[in-house]
């Protein structure tokens, strides 16, 4: 469902890798268990003893303390979602990189010395062959950029937002031997301006392209670039502040009309600006139907619609807590952070199917609820422990990449399991036995 290719195709090849793992434990598994001269029996793994203890004192914590367990949960809930309400999104492209990085250095000689690194445009519609009357209009939304976009420097003083706009017109009064608004006649100061243009492309063709040109997508429609440089660096805040700020000085200067759109504000700097924000809403939407989908199919093989209820939030809740406990430390929602709902709720509803399955195996088996939680926490929960620890590990493999969205992408679906885990073995057997009755199998 998103709308970024990226995301898309992360989205398949996990989807394939999935059936792929689906397929060669079922075909390869059994060959493998049996084939050898290893004995059937697994042997029993380095502190598993202590482990088993562990899970049973903390099924009996489960039971001998579910209000106050359940009071802490709710606290731990309450914070993370005060933490979510004042989430920063980070939109500064540097910030994808370790701060040792060539590219990191690159960029912080170009935003002290060279202007800033955000680059982008605005396309303004224009005739064939503009005279001065029209290029009128572009000096002066060229001024009022210069002037109107203005934001909050480092000290709290107006800073302009914008470090350098440039247009064709620059290279008319670059190339004129005066400012045409000095001639007397519409006709001279047309003919200065044209003569001007075509001594400044003359010299300097490549640019004469670059500023001026058709619309590839409509033949004979005409655009005139106007090139604006700005600083990457700055908060995601201050980044919306200057671009809506553009925005409404071209739909003043340039309004959109029946017959012609109007300028339009794009660019690098405009795309990276919305494109965590575009992939945030995309992964809440996919993070929904997701939850649905498990739901539904949960329902389908457990057939009881609490429990399928109940499978859901020992899942979702390590999510926002996750994220809560990011905004809490002060680190920004980036493309990794924002990718992480979906994968950690696909990756640890399976505890908690196998969980369940076992419960109401136990129950079915005439156990009492307690037993029939105990039992449990010593099988499945011991299985989860072990398979937790192997995604885990899987994931910190990631923090290894040079890429900074990669590496807080495999930390929180790290941290996500391992919440995971906590609320298939505490959250999971608390709703249990707060919710299913004693007499119900």
């Amino acid at each position: 469902v998103s709308n970024v290719g990226a995301v898309q195709d992360f989205g398949l090849m996990m989807a394939i890798g999935t059936l792929s793992v689906l397929a060669s434990v079922m075909l390869i598994v059994p060959g493998l268990a049996l084939w050898g001269r290893f004995d059937a029996d697994p042997h029993r793994a380095w502190g598993e003893g202590l482990l088993e203890r562990q899970l049973a004192n903390l099924a009996s914590l489960v039971q001998r303390r579910p209000k106050t367990l359940g009071m802490a949960i709710l606290v731990v809930v309450a914070a993370a979602a005060a933490g979510n309400a004042r989430m920063e999104i980070e939109s500064d492209f540097t910030k994808n990189f370790r701060a040792d990085s060539p590219i990191v250095r690159s960029y912080e000689f170009v935003e002290t010395r060279l202007g800033g690194a955000g680059v982008w445009d605005v396309m303004a519609p224009g005739p064939d062959e503009p005279d001065w009357e029209y290029l009128s209009r572009i000096r002066r939304l060229e001024n009022r950029l210069r002037e109107e976009v203005v934001v909050q420097g480092v000290d709290g003083s107006p800073t302009a937002g914008l470090t350098k706009v440039l247009s064709m017109v620059d290279g008319v009064l670059a190339a004129a031997p005066s400012d045409p608004d000095g001639a007397r006649t519409a006709f001279r100061r047309n003919l200065m301006a044209s003569t001007a243009w075509r001594h400044f492309s003359e010299k300097m063709p490549a640019l004469k392209t670059t500023l001026r040109g058709e619309d590839p997508d409509q033949p004979g429609r005409h655009l005139l670039r106007i090139m604006l440089r700005s600083k990457e660096r700055q908060p995601s805040a201050t980044k919306r502040a200057i671009i809506e700020q553009v925005e409404r000085i071209c739909r003043e200067e340039f309004p959109p009309a029946p017959a012609e759109p109007g300028a339009v504000v794009s660019g690098f700097f405009v795309l990276l600006a919305h494109l965590i924000e575009s992939i945030i809403r995309d992964q809440w939407l996919a993070f929904l139907i997701a939850t649905g989908a498990i739901w539904l199919m949960m329902l389908a093989a457990l057939r009881q619609w609490l429990l399928a209820l109940i499978a859901l939030v020992p899942n979702i809740l390590p999510i926002f807590v996750v994220l809560g406990m990011m905004a809490w430390l002060g680190l920004k929602l980036n493309m990794g952070a924002a990718m992480i709902a979906a994968v950690s709720v696909g990756l640890s509803i399976d505890s908690s199917v196998h969980y369940l399955t076992s419960f109401r195996r136990a129950r079915e088996q005439g156990m009492a609820l307690a037993d029939a939680l105990g039992a449990v926490q010593q099988t499945v929960g011991r299985a989860v422990v072990f398979s937790t620890i192997a995604l885990v590990a899987g994931f910190a493999v990631l923090s290894t990449s040079q890429f900074v969205p990669t590496i807080y992408f495999g930390a929180l679906v790290g941290f996500s399991m391992l919440g995971g885990l906590a609320g298939n073995l505490v959250v999971l057997p608390l709703l249990l036995a707060l919710l299913v009755r004693e007499g119900n199998a």
